[in-house]
């Protein structure tokens, strides 16, 4: 008979070494107990996390694109108008529908009975804000 070793002795017949080390679980009986973590507990955590915060993300990114797709359409409506005067930052005008085309005009709607569309700042960037007329 071979020189047996023990069963509680790890021992690598290949190797023709002790092995204990190396196994992930203990080899005696009074070894200590080696709990695996939930890692899927974890990996389910960080993906519900990353999926509120990329939704979130995701809500504000297509919020931003509507603003600008609005203020570009704005902007390019009062721009394609027709007005014979340089319009001043910071001022407010007003788009009405004419007989054949639209224009931009100083004068309020309350002052005439014209279709009015809607009133216009023009900001530091010299894009158009639709703004809320009456102005409050």
């Amino acid at each position: 008979m071979k020189n047996k070793k023990p069963d509680q002795v790890a021992w690598d017949e290949k190797q023709g070494e002790y092995i204990a080390r190396l196994l992930p679980y203990a080899s005696e009986v009074s070894g200590p107990v080696i709990d695996i973590p939930n890692v899927d507990a974890f990996k389910k955590k960080g993906v519900d996390k990353v999926s509120k915060q990329l939704q979130s993300e995701l809500v504000e990114l297509q919020d931003k694109i509507k603003s600008f797709v609005k203020a570009a359409s704005d902007t390019q409506k009062v721009y394609s108008a027709k007005f014979k005067f340089e319009p001043l930052v910071g001022e407010t005008y007003f788009l009405y529908q004419g007989e054949k085309e639209e224009y931009l005009s100083l004068i309020p709607p309350e002052s005439w009975k014209k279709e009015f569309i809607g009133a216009y700042r023009l900001n530091s960037e010299y894009k158009w804000d639709n703004i809320t007329w009456p102005a409050i």
